[in-house]
């Protein structure tokens, strides 16, 4: 059964649940470097019953170390929901390619417009962290950058029943698990993608590699043009966990 949520003020905050119930932890401003930056949540903090609040920067610990967001669907929901966002939940898919998740929403309306050639399928961790990243990652870089605030996160897709590229073994595509993104369009009607602007010199250059890279704090894989040809055009970002025990960011 599909549920909708309404918009909320956009003002609420994220708070996601990991594991069971609604949980909390402490946070502290880091401006190492003259960045603020996300902090991990701990699994070990959420089954003592501590709350994790992402809509603040908090200090990383370890930033090899990927702790997973919440595996609890229903406390996720109520997270972006309270957070403004309004969606749809999605009954599992599975496929006999092996694709396919249990459970995923479609975001209707974040704090800007997400678009897409196709429909956008994701787990609701996937799309809590698009949110936080959108919330306090993109739109404060587009101010800074433009003057002008962020319309729109447009994206190619996000499930799809594919192998890695070049690779034998399916991608986090095919559980719904990333999203890939090719640019994004001011509300003064600029646009800025990810294939004419990620090299170049002055702003828009500048905004993308620093969403690029503050993107590594937030998803457990972040992949852009840096990384080989078959991502020049897009970011890819996703919440599969540690890759060979180490967080990729390239």
């Amino acid at each position: 059964m599909k549920r909708h949520f309404p918009i909320l003020a956009a003002g609420a905050g994220l708070v996601l649940a990991t594991l069971v119930g609604v949980i909390a932890t402490t946070w502290s401003a880091d401006a190492a470097g003259g960045k603020p930056r996300f902090a991990r949540p701990s699994y070990e903090l959420a089954r003592a019953g501590a709350t994790l609040d992402l809509t603040r920067y908090g200090s990383l610990a370890d930033a090899r170390r990927i702790a997973r967001l919440s595996a609890d669907d229903a406390a996720c929901h109520d997270a972006l929901a309270a957070a403004g966002v309004s969606f749809i939940e999605l009954p599992g898919v599975h496929t006999r390619q092996g694709c396919g998740y249990n459970s995923a929403v479609m975001v209707k309306a974040s704090l800007t417009t997400w678009t897409s050639p196709e429909a956008l399928p994701m787990t609701c961790d996937l799309a809590a962290r698009m949110h936080m990243w959108e919330r306090h990652v993109v739109m404060p870089a587009a101010e800074k950058y433009f003057g002008s605030p962020l319309a729109e996160i447009q994206v190619f897709g996000t499930f799809e029943c594919r192998n890695v590229s070049g690779l034998d073994h399916l991608s986090e595509h095919a559980y719904g698990r990333a999203a890939d993104v090719s640019g994004f369009k001011l509300a003064d009607g600029r646009v800025i993608t990810v294939l004419d602007d990620y090299h170049a010199k002055g702003p828009k250059g500048e905004f993308l590699r620093e969403v690029h890279d503050r993107a590594c704090d937030l998803f457990d894989v972040t992949l852009g043009p840096n990384y080989n040809a078959d991502h020049a055009n897009h970011f890819h970002v996703d919440v599969g966990g540690d890759h060979a025990g180490e967080h990729a960011c390239h």
